[in-house]
């Protein structure tokens, strides 16, 4: 029987799991237990105590601890309201501040270690990275195995590749990914949901290389996860040893339930579109500095950060963007002080007319729909959303009580539609080319709203 269940799964690879295991949303992750030092200059203080990761109220890496010091020596130190080089086993793992101190017959101190927080020696090339993700949505992925409790094998649509000609980027779903998303639904937070690790094709990685592609990589994830999630607690691993450990408190997002356009059953396409994103973030700093811009102003938008109004200003912001750089900057459509007086109306029309032509007001939105015929002075949905955000930005008397006869459903329409625009023009610029969800098809059932992009007219 033994040799039956090997045979059937043989060509199952193993799956990856964390190094660093959670069994609740936000749970406090230990770093480090045992004596370190805060250096200032040539000058230390000797502390006994512990270093953890923690979620709240910033993602970061802190420290408590009795000085063992004299009180008398430390105090000046202690005042010194400076930063400390935070060094463990004689090597730097941070920089960072002190934000409390208690001294008494004896000092303790708290505090938070600032940027990079890394516990080894990173100036040592590695041959593999491992890494945990939290808060990163479902996808039904390749297939993967574990042991499981009786000896046997637990096998899963888990796996997600990401290759291209440099690295090969694999992440593994959880094994309890279900039970943990309902948690971190009814809990808030954080939870880490995958664990995953990178390869260079050829050579080693070196730390700085490393965060290039880890800057990179968590802007795509970002991109396809529909909020901030970042590669968190990395580990440089060489000759099966691990060299260093990251714990870095990396940009994510607290969880909360948001559309993400890929689709929910299939991961075709999403191998490739990293391939384009990539190659184009790799292209130049302005392509790089346009897919950091364009993402982040799509993310916040998407999470309703600001309220439906402040949203709607920020898909703007995002349009112009896109329009800019692919319109002006890569086709060179418009010269001169033409590119700068068109209106926001025909620059997002110009945009849209890059990709396809069957980009109309989708059926669904009969509110945007009823608010046209009844104003007739308004041309077509597009000129309607930018009055609605020329009327959120230009508050002055007359706009403010156009904005107020603008129903919320109006709105609300309004702001999905510019996110359908801004998903539309990503994902033609990076050459998408599997279904995605459409935000704004109207179907309710999970796969009814997968279609195929706009006819993309982008490399004719």
């Amino acid at each position: 029987m033994k040799k039956e269940i090997e045979e059937i799964y043989k060509d199952i690879p193993f799956g990856i799991t964390s190094s660093i295991p959670m069994s609740e949303p936000n749970q406090k992750i230990m770093i480090y237990s045992g004596t370190f030092n805060l250096m200032i200059g040539k000058d230390s203080i000797e502390i006994e105590g512990e270093v953890w990761f923690d979620w709240f109220p910033h993602i970061n890496t802190k420290f408590n601890g009795i000085v063992k010091s004299s009180t008398k020596d430390i105090i000046g130190l202690l005042s010194a309201n400076d930063k400390y080089d935070l060094k463990i086993n004689d090597l730097l793992f941070g920089e960072s501040y002190i934000t409390n101190s208690i001294v008494g017959s004896n000092a303790e101190v708290s505090g938070q270690v600032l940027g990079l927080s890394v516990i080894g020696d990173r100036t040592i090339p590695i041959s593999k990275i491992t890494f945990s993700i939290p808060n990163l949505r479902d996808f039904w992925g390749l297939p993967n195995k574990l042991i499981n409790e009786k000896g046997g094998y637990y096998s899963g649509h888990n796996r997600l590749i990401f290759e291209n000609k440099d690295y090969v980027i694999t992440i593994d779903k959880s094994r309890d990914y279900k039970k943990s998303f309902e948690s971190l639904t009814a809990r808030g937070g954080y939870f880490l949901l995958y664990a995953g690790e990178i390869q260079k094709k050829s050579g080693n990685i070196s730390f700085e290389n490393l965060n290039k592609l880890h800057h990179c990589f968590s802007t795509f994830l970002s991109f396809i996860n529909g909020q901030r999630c970042s590669l968190l607690f990395l580990q440089g691993i060489h000759d099966n040893e691990i060299i260093w450990t990251d714990y870095t408190g990396y940009e994510s997002d607290l969880f909360k339930h948001v559309h993400s356009w890929p689709q929910k059953l299939s991961i075709n396409g999403l191998s490739e579109l990293w391939n384009e994103f990539y190659e184009l973030w790799n292209n130049n700093a302005n392509d790089e500095d346009f897919l950091v811009s364009a993402v982040h102003w799509y993310i916040e938008a998407n999470a309703n950060s600001g309220y439906l109004e402040g949203s709607i200003i920020m898909i703007q912001t995002a349009l112009e963007l896109i329009y800019n750089w692919l319109v002006i900057e890569k086709r060179k459509l418009i010269y001169g002080k033409d590119a700068d007086n068109i209106s926001a109306s025909n620059k997002i029309r110009l945009l849209l007319s890059q990709f396809g032509t069957n980009i109309r007001l989708p059926q669904y939105f009969i509110n945007m729909k009823s608010y046209l015929d009844s104003n007739k002075d308004i041309y077509d949905e597009i000129d309607l959303f930018v009055q609605i955000r020329n009327a959120i930005i230009h508050s002055q008397e007359d706009k403010r009580r156009k904005l107020s006869k603008i129903s919320h459903k109006v709105k609300y329409e309004a702001q999905q539609l510019g996110l359908w625009y801004i998903e539309i023009s990503l994902l033609n610029i990076l050459k998408f080319n599997g279904k995605y969800r459409n935000r704004c098809s109207g179907k309710l059932w999970t796969g009814e709203d997968e279609e195929d992009l706009p006819k993309n007219k982008f490399n004719e």
